[in-house]
C-alpha cells in the first residue's frame, strides 16, 4: 500500500470510518479476504468499496488489468466446474481463471443484481475467490436474513463465507463484523471488530480481538501481524496529521 492507500486516509479525514478499523480490514483484503460493505447510501458504499479496491490491487494484475465485474446475466466463464456450485449456465466454465489472480467486483446485491446470478457469485467465494462487493441491507441480521431467504437462498456454510462485513449508514461506519468459516457443525458468531457509539460519538475498537484469527488469515505469525497493522495504521493517520 503506497499512494494508493490515499483514498482510504480520506474514509479517515472524513469521519467515515477509524484508522484502527482499516488498518486491520486493509490486511485482510490484500491477503484475499472477501469484504461486504453494505448501507442505504449507493454513493457512500460505492465509495467505501472503490477506496478498498484502489488500496489493495489486484493480484496479478498486470496480467489482468481488471477485476471481474459481475452484472445481471453474468456468464462466469471464468468459473471451474460451475455445475459443482448449480450453475448452469451453458458459457459457464468455458475460460477459467484462477483465484490468485483474479477479484470478483459485486454490485446490487439485494437491489439491482438479479437474485440467481448473485447467488452464484457469492457461492464462488466457496473456492477462495476474493471479492469486494456492495448490498443495501442496513444491519448484518437483515442482510443475512435476505441472502439466506427467498430468492437467493445462499447455504449457511456459504453465508460464513463472506468475509468481513461492513455497515454504513447514511454518514459513516456504524459496524463491521468478521464471519467465519468452518464446518457444517460449527457455528460461531460473528465477531464485531467496530461499532459507532453516537453518544460518545466516537468508534469502540474490538478488532484486537480478532487479531489472532486475522493474523492466521492473512498468513502471518502474531507479531508479524501487528507490526504490518502499525506500519498501515501509521500510513492511515497521514491524512489527519497534515
Amino acid at each position: 500500500m503506497s499512494e494508493e492507500a490515499a483514498a482510504l486516509r480520506t474514509l479517515v479525514a472524513d469521519g467515515i470510518a477509524d484508522a484502527e478499523f482499516l488498518a486491520h480490514a486493509s490486511l485482510l483484503v490484500d491477503a484475499g479476504v472477501p469484504i461486504l460493505i453494505s448501507g442505504p447510501s449507493d454513493t457512500l458504499t460505492s465509495r467505501v468499496a472503490d477506496a478498498f479496491a484502489l488500496a489493495s490491487p489486484v493480484p496479478g494484475a498486470a496480467q489482468s488489468g481488471l477485476d471481474i465485474d459481475i452484472e445481471s446475466g453474468h456468464h462466469f466463464e471464468w468459473l471451474a466446474d460451475p455445475t459443482g456450485i448449480g450453475c448452469m449456465d451453458p458459457l459457464a466454465g468455458s475460460a477459467p481463471r484462477s483465484p490468485r489472480s483474479s477479484r470478483l467486483r459485486i454490485r446490487g446485491l439485494l437491489a439491482g443484481l438479479d437474485p440467481l446470478t448473485a447467488r452464484t457469485a457469492l457461492r464462488a467465494l466457496g473456492r477462495g475467490f476474493p471479492a469486494i462487493s456492495e448490498a443495501s441491507a442496513v444491519d448484518l441480521a437483515s442482510l443475512l436474513d435476505r441472502l439466506r431467504s427467498d430468492p437467493h437462498r445462499l447455504p449457511e456454510g456459504d453465508l460464513r463465507g463472506l468475509g468481513l462485513v461492513v455497515i454504513l449508514d447514511e454518514s459513516r461506519l456504524v459496524a463491521a463484523h468478521l464471519l467465519h468459516k468452518g464446518e457444517a457443525t460449527e457455528r460461531r458468531a460473528p465477531t464485531l471488530l467496530a461499532v459507532w457509539d453516537a453518544r460518545a460519538r466516537a468508534w469502540d475498537d474490538f478488532a484486537w480481538a480478532a487479531a489472532p484469527e486475522a493474523a492466521q488469515r492473512c498468513g502471518f505469525t502474531q507479531p508479524e501481524y501487528e507490526s504490518r497493522r502499525q506500519e498501515r495504521l501509521a500510513i492511515l493517520l497521514q491524512g489527519e496529521r497534515q
